[in-house]
């Protein structure tokens, strides 16, 4: 089996919307390919995308931020 390339945190956040990531996509008006690559590599949203994440699956743009931040974290840490 595959290993899954996507980062789970931000997979995890956004399933606790019960949304399918097409629907999440089509609510801040993303098309989905990009949100895929958004989900590879959350250091690709900005901020105004990461707040409508936040509005599209009713949960508070501080909860992203945090999974943002982490990720970044983990890419810092991985480059030393």
């Amino acid at each position: 089996m595959a290993k899954k390339k996507t980062y789970k945190p931000l997979d995890e956040l956004l399933d606790s919307s019960g949304l399918k990531y097409k629907v999440i996509a089509k609510k801040i008006n993303v098309p989905y390919n990009t949100f895929y690559k958004w989900r590879i590599n959350p250091s690709r949203i900005d901020a105004v995308s990461a707040a409508n994440i936040a509005e599209a699956i009713g949960v508070d743009l501080a909860d992203v931020i945090f999974v943002l931040k982490n990720f970044k974290q983990k890419l810092d840490k991985m480059a030393s």
